[in-house]
């Protein structure tokens, strides 16, 4: 299904949302156009109207749900890349990701979403995974375990930790190693608390560790005294 609009050639974030579920499909449709920097193109409830539309429409980032009736989402993606290359996809579950979120990542998703997320955190994946950022919310120490952590081997230089997180994620982690709390970096980001937990959450996945401190110590160089 098409979403008509006066709008659809502004240069906003241009979103599909794959859903087989009409109250869910259509509530994020609602939710989304709260954004002004998002704009959802079209929903299809099934594979088939998913790739219909990904070969007639370009398409920025897809919110594709695990569970369609006729395919499993996760080896859409790969027919979804090869049609359009460059669109982020964010994959959707309403139940334990465990399990699912490995072999969505292997096939190149971008991100991982529980389906009983915020609007805010859904917004805030769908503006980290366009531009460039990878997202896998919420709490993954109950989704992975180090085995599944995709190896990141990281040397502890602080340029290479900065390319590998997003802007606002770098920005986060400063405050990190100078000791502050999600509270205090809140306050001095002007975001809210929540906010701030989504963002160290991604911090901690993308380095490869389960506790602040550790990413502190690959973040900052060996010779710098860390109080924490």
């Amino acid at each position: 299904m098409s979403i008509n609009s006066e709008e659809l050639e502004l240069e906003r974030i241009k979103v599909l949302v794959v859903d087989d579920h009409t109250l869910f499909s259509e509530g994020t449709v609602s939710l989304l156009r709260v954004e002004p920097r998002i704009l959802v193109v079209g929903i299809a409830k099934n594979g088939i109207e998913c790739m219909s539309f990904i070969n007639k429409t370009r398409v920025d980032v897809v919110l594709l749900d695990i569970n369609l009736p006729d395919i499993c989402g996760i080896d859409m993606i790969d027919e979804i890349k090869m049609v359009q290359p460059g669109v982020k996809i964010l994959m959707l579950t309403g139940q334990d990701p465990k399990g699912y979120v490995t072999k969505s990542v292997r096939k190149g998703a971008n991100g991982f979403l529980l389906k009983n997320c915020l609007a805010e955190e859904m917004i805030e994946a769908i503006l980290i995974v366009y531009n460039g950022g990878s997202v896998y919310y919420h709490k993954k120490s109950e989704y992975f375990t180090k085995s599944e952590n995709f190896n990141f081997k990281l040397t502890g230089n602080s340029e290479v930790l900065r390319e590998l997180l997003t802007y606002k994620e770098n920005e986060i982690m400063e405050l990190v190693s100078k000791g502050l709390r999600n509270k205090e970096i809140a306050a001095a980001l002007g975001i809210k608390v929540r906010t701030v937990e989504f963002h160290v959450s991604n911090i901690l996945f993308k380095l490869g560790v389960s506790k602040r401190f550790e990413a502190i110590l690959q973040w900052v160089n060996v010779d710098k005294q860390i109080l924490y």
